[in-house]
């Protein structure tokens, strides 16, 4: 991305037919990487990058690509998408093939997208359901993660089941959505045990889904039915508690923990902390969370407003910096979209009831143009460091690493036009930077001068495998050094008396007997009447000195003594008159 708004990406998987196009040199552009940038050719081959560098030796018949002041980048994997997604009665806009048509135009040569199985269903069910809508459409390559909607055996075999055979590598839990997807705290706990055990990366949706339950009850009483009513209901402090539980909860379990779309600055700053604590855990922000701000859901025109309906909702308009700024730090992870949209019609269901608004925004294909224009335009963030934010770091984190996220001999594509299923655009009037001249992705060219190629069911599965080195070769060795703090304590046994306690409740019923005031004991019959609790006598036959001796009758503790007649003081308030004062 440079004044000559384009930038090129190359994807490097092996897996599609050879074609024409399918031998490709990108000559005279900068290699741009995660740790570096270099000025270098790249020959592509059947898919894979098969040589970097200068003076390449190419064989005849190979498309030549004037890259000339150009960057040559990683493609975007986006880790947060939801394509054709059921929710709240509907399903997403965006099927697969609407989706990653809109993902190839924009740059991103990869999505993750999420398995979202029902309260009371099979995980194994609705994983082989969403890979049989997927492959069949897929334009770009895709992956998975899985929502956990509950626990029992049942999810905790099924959960291994994907893990060991399927390519699953990672787990969503929900703190919000009750009856739907929402798991209590033990829930979760055992979720993140079991992702501990299997390798897996834990997910969670940070909001307290209750509170905010109420707080939108209270607001429809209240007569607020528009769409501003879903940000009043779910204010910052929500995401804010629910972030730093989930840390709590991952941190018990020694499990790695990836907060989906952080919306709040507050909530990032848990997370960082938790960072520089030791523990192993990710943050993600989300496009609409950099670019957009809570001023929309103000807007006098309904459709604009619902149409920036998500969960959590847009921040204030500071929120934005203070995300940039962690994100630049590395306090901030990976950047995704939360792509999951839905179009007037179906936004319209909660035209009387912000409640049922469909949640949801669009993102999918303008991540990379609007993140290089608020990033890397601003100076916020630099070339490689956009690369890291957009690509190299999901694929880090979701052990994808080096197969994507780098141009080296084996990598990926990038860019952005405008092909979405969505008549509703957040970024709508945003002039962006670095528009893509061209998208390879699997080694075909699928952005040609800015024109999108694409072939439905061109895409492929890509398995995630198990334990990612860039998340467990740190987790195991802080695992290790905190087992180490955590020893018996080498000392005597006990060899004194247990109390009995059967045989304590039955000494104090026997005192309470006794005891003056109480039902069936002495202490006269106003006393007894009211049944005044009191405290048992000291070990001296005392009075209890804590014990109130207040009661509504006027009875006292030490009224069936007899009253003395006088009392002699020696030493009266202000000491004794003995002596004289001169």
């Amino acid at each position: 991305m440079n004044d000559a708004k384009v930038q090129i990406g190359v994807n490097k998987l092996g897996h599609h037919v050879q074609s024409s196009q399918n031998r490709l040199l990108i000559k005279g552009g900068k290699v741009v990487n995660d740790d570096g940038i270099q000025e270098a050719d790249v020959y592509v081959e059947g898919g894979v990058i098969k040589q970097v560098g200068t003076g390449l030796l190419t064989p005849g018949g190979v498309r030549v690509i004037d890259a000339a002041g150009m960057l040559i980048m990683p493609g975007g994997i986006d880790p947060h998408t939801h394509m054709q997604m059921p929710f709240m009665g509907t399903h997403s806009a965006d099927d697969f093939y609407t989706g990653t048509r809109a993902a190839l135009a924009g740059g991103t040569t990869m999505i993750i997208d999420f398995v979202a199985c029902p309260r009371g269903d099979s995980l194994m069910d609705w994983y082989n359901k969403y890979r049989a809508w997927a492959d069949e459409k897929v334009c770009c390559d895709y992956g998975l993660h899985v929502i956990v909607p509950q626990w029992g055996d049942k999810t905790a075999n099924e959960m291994a089941t994907l893990v060991k055979e399927k390519g699953i590598n990672s787990f969503k839990c929900f703190m919000a959505y009750r009856n739907v997807f929402l798991l209590e705290d033990d829930e979760m706990l055992n979720v993140f045990q079991a992702c501990r055990k299997l390798g897996a990366v834990a997910q969670v949706h940070a909001e307290n889904g209750k509170i905010i339950e109420r707080k939108a009850e209270q607001l429809v009483a209240d007569g607020i039915r528009g769409p501003e009513g879903h940000s009043y209901s779910r204010p910052e402090a929500m995401e804010i508690e629910a972030t730093t539980r989930a840390l709590a909860i991952a941190d018990e379990a020694n499990c790695p923990l990836y907060v989906v779309h952080v919306m709040s600055a507050e909530a990032g700053e848990a997370i960082s902390k938790a960072r520089r604590r030791g523990q192993v855990c990710y943050g993600e922000p989300i496009a609409a969370g950099l670019a957009c701000d809570n001023s929309s859901y103000q807007h006098t025109c309904w459709r604009h407003a619902a149409g920036h309906v998500l969960s959590p909702p847009l921040r204030d308009p500071s929120t934005k910096e203070r995300l940039w700024r962690m994100l630049a730090t590395g306090e901030l992870t990976c950047t995704g979209t939360d792509h999951c949209v839905f179009k007037a019609d179906q936004k319209a269901l909660g035209k009387d009831d912000f409640r049922r608004i469909p949640n949801g925004v669009n993102g999918v294909e303008d991540r990379m143009s609007v993140l290089w224009e608020k990033g890397v335009e601003t100076g916020i963030l630099d070339p490689c460091q956009f690369v890291a934010a957009t690509s190299t770091n999901a694929a880090k984190v979701f052990n994808l690493y080096p197969q994507k996220g780098r141009i080296a001999v084996g990598s990926d594509a990038d860019i952005v036009t405008h092909h979405q299923n969505v008549d509703f655009n957040i970024f709508e009037g945003m002039v962006c930077h670095g528009i893509a001249e061209f998208v390879i992705s699997g080694g075909r060219l699928v952005v040609d001068e800015r024109q999108l190629k694409v072939t439905q069911g061109a895409g492929r599965f890509v398995p995630m495998p198990a334990f990612p080195p860039y998340v467990y070769n740190r987790l195991e060795k802080r695992e290790a050094a905190k087992s180490a703090g955590t020893v018996a304590v080498a000392r005597d046994a006990y060899d004194g008396p247990v109390i009995d306690l059967k045989a304590e409740q039955e000494r104090q019923k026997a005192v309470a007997k006794e005891q003056p005031g109480a039902a069936g004991g002495g202490g006269g019959p106003e006393a007894a009447a009211e049944n005044v609790f009191h405290r048992p006598p000291t070990r001296g036959g005392g009075r209890h000195m804590q014990e109130s001796s207040f009661s509504l009758s006027g009875a006292q503790f030490d009224d069936t003594k007899p009253a003395r007649s006088g009392i002699r003081t020696h030493q009266p308030p202000g000491g004794a008159s003995s002596g004289s004062l001169w």
